[in-house]
């Protein structure tokens, strides 16, 4: 899938597979879907492509599949004899009007891994927890896997999984809440970007705006948002060879520093706009704590 998760594109060169892109047009797509082009998946598969991996929901857009591309996903991957690997490790964050498809759901769906983990929506990830569902085989060869080339999760992080979706009453709801309130505040800063375009994520806790045509190439202006503004974002192109003027933030930190971020963003596009000379600054002298993950600057 483009743009997708960058570690999905990265497994495939690995295991030196052929990369068969799907394209979302998630920008121009009716709100309740990521805008999947069925055509494209459907060639991909007829094509001879084995397996389809995606994020749901999508990492960096936030959105999610609708009811109707999860079935036909389901449908296509039966038809033509493919797995499918669903990454959902954001889809307990979903934002207020969004609904969820579990595709293991699906009728036709035998052949289907799913991978979740509280590394993501509960912030967990220093314990390098994740579980899988999936067939019986596919997943007896996955443990035999992991017992040869990989160190399992210590005994004190697999207890973490005890309180996993088991969390004290109202807690989820609360972190819905504020990561909605911070999703809300800096979409509008994006809007108000003149040339710059935004889809209001559905899911998740990242942003992938679409940047306005600059004076500098997109990767120096990555570079000069970590030098002049104290922002750290992943390039677009990290997730899509076609996502070159789009950045992708994570906004699952505080929320004034999130909203200041953005903002010091905002003043250097207006910067590097080609109507205005570049102007060239020195690295700013206060340095602050950054987020992991490719975050915005807290």
């Amino acid at each position: 899938m483009q743009p997708d998760y960058f570690a999905n594109r990265k497994l495939v060169e690995f295991f030196e597979g052929e990369i068969v892109p799907v394209q979302i047009a998630y920008q121009g797509a009716a709100d309740h879907e990521a805008g999947l082009n069925l055509d494209q998946l459907e060639a991909a598969f007829r094509y001879g492509a084995k397996l389809f991996l995606f994020s749901n929901p999508n990492n960096p857009a936030g959105v999610v599949y609708s009811n109707t591309e999860i079935d036909r996903i389901g449908t296509l991957a039966a038809r033509y004899g493919a797995a499918v690997i669903v990454d959902q490790l954001y889809s307990r964050l979903l934002f207020e009007g969004a609904t969820y498809t579990q595709l293991r759901a699906h009728p036709a769906a035998e052949n289907v891994v799913t991978i979740m983990g509280p590394s993501k929506t509960e912030s967990l990830s220093s314990y390098r927890l994740g579980v899988a569902f999936g067939p019986a085989d596919i997943i007896e060869r996955m443990e035999k896997l992991q017992a040869i080339v990989s160190l399992r999760a210590p005994g004190y992080s697999q207890a973490v999984l005890r309180t996993w979706f088991n969390e004290p009453e109202g807690w989820m709801a609360e972190r819905i809440r504020r990561h909605q309130a911070i999703r809300n505040d800096l979409v509008t800063l994006f809007r108000q970007i003149s040339g710059c375009a935004v889809r209001v994520p559905q899911a998740g806790s990242y942003l992938f705006p679409s940047l306005p045509a600059l004076a500098i190439k997109p990767a120096d202006f990555v570079k000069a948002l970590r030098l002049q503004a104290d922002v750290i974002v992943t390039p677009g192109t990290e997730f899509s060879p076609h996502a070159q003027g789009s950045i992708r933030l994570n906004f699952s930190q505080d929320h004034a520093a999130a909203v200041a971020a953005v903002e010091r963003l905002a003043t250097l596009v207006e910067r590097y706009r080609p109507s205005s000379p570049p102007l060239l600054t020195a690295p700013r002298s206060h340095r602050e704590t950054m987020c992991p993950h490719g975050a915005v600057a807290s």
